[in-house]
């Protein structure tokens, strides 16, 4: 009986898969025998050297919007694979994200660093800037900042309903290291360093895959992770009529910061329930 079963289950596998595979290109294929043939640009898509890109929105589809703030902190058990591994161990083929972010930047590949005051990305570092921020250089050696010199992450994005799809998304606009004040070497408090408007970074974050210490098999990269919210975060504030303001201005108490992030992240969920429930 088992037997039989086991048959029938691996029969059945066999012919959803040549099935599945038979419906691939159909809608493109000029020819019958075009069917389940990938196209060589089919084969870029769907590969892992090309990002999924962001699909245009139109902006009369947009029918509620808003923009938050969010801080990754790279202590955080979960948000470690943005974190290591550390300087040093691997030369190319394992970095952190930061080191990945470092070396584009220094390369020229990322030449656009905004003011880390100014989250419009309306403002722009000059070169002598925000090197001085990557690494100090007014001693007999250059000092760099280093990944464990990054203690967290700050994210500008925006949730949206498109009523064309009919669901809620996410999109990061910008991200924003904090670490070390590499212009005062002394100070133990971490700064913010600069802002980067993410479109520029997702072609660079997808080339390095981040290492699993539980899975060597798995390939994920540092623009999947972030695209995907595969992260923990607190959000410290969000786009209102008080230029931004922080949730840290107007909540004096640590603890009830974190009550008032998860609040307003509750309002978002809640916002998408009540939103189809009718």
């Amino acid at each position: 009986m088992n037997l039989n079963l086991n048959l029938l289950l691996f029969f059945l596998f066999v012919v959803l898969s040549f099935s599945a595979l038979g419906q691939v290109n159909v809608l493109n294929a000029e020819r019958p025998e075009e069917i389940g043939v990938l196209s060589e640009n089919q084969e870029e898509i769907l590969s892992n050297k090309k990002y999924l890109e962001y699909p245009h929105v139109n902006e009369g589809d947009v029918m509620w919007s808003k923009i938050v703030y969010e801080e990754i902190d790279l202590s955080e058990k979960f948000n470690h694979p943005l974190y290591f591994p550390k300087d040093g161990l691997y030369k190319s083929e394992r970095k952190s994200m930061w080191r990945t972010i470092k070396d584009a930047i220094l390369d020229g590949r990322v030449n656009k660093i905004y003011n880390d005051a100014n989250p419009n990305f309306s403002e722009l570092f000059d070169k002598e800037t925000y090197i001085k921020r990557l690494e100090n250089r007014e001693g007999p050696e250059v000092v760099p900042l280093k990944s464990m010199d990054i203690v967290s992450y700050k994210i500008k994005g925006i949730w949206y309903v498109d009523k064309r799809i009919g669901e809620m998304r996410f999109r990061i606009l910008g991200i924003m290291p904090r670490g070390k004040d590499m212009n005062n070497l002394d100070n133990d408090e971490p700064v913010d360093l600069f802002w980067l408007w993410y479109k520029d970074l997702r072609p660079i974050l997808h080339e390095v895959f981040v290492f699993d210490d539980t899975n060597n098999a798995s390939r994920i990269t540092f623009d999947q992770i972030l695209t995907s919210r595969r992260f923990t975060s607190r959000i410290y504030a969000v786009d209102n009529v008080f230029n931004d303001r922080p949730v840290d201005q107007y909540v004096d108490d640590p603890f009830m910061q974190l009550i008032e992030s998860e609040r307003i992240k509750n309002l978002i969920r809640d916002f998408e329930h009540d939103l189809w429930s009718d």
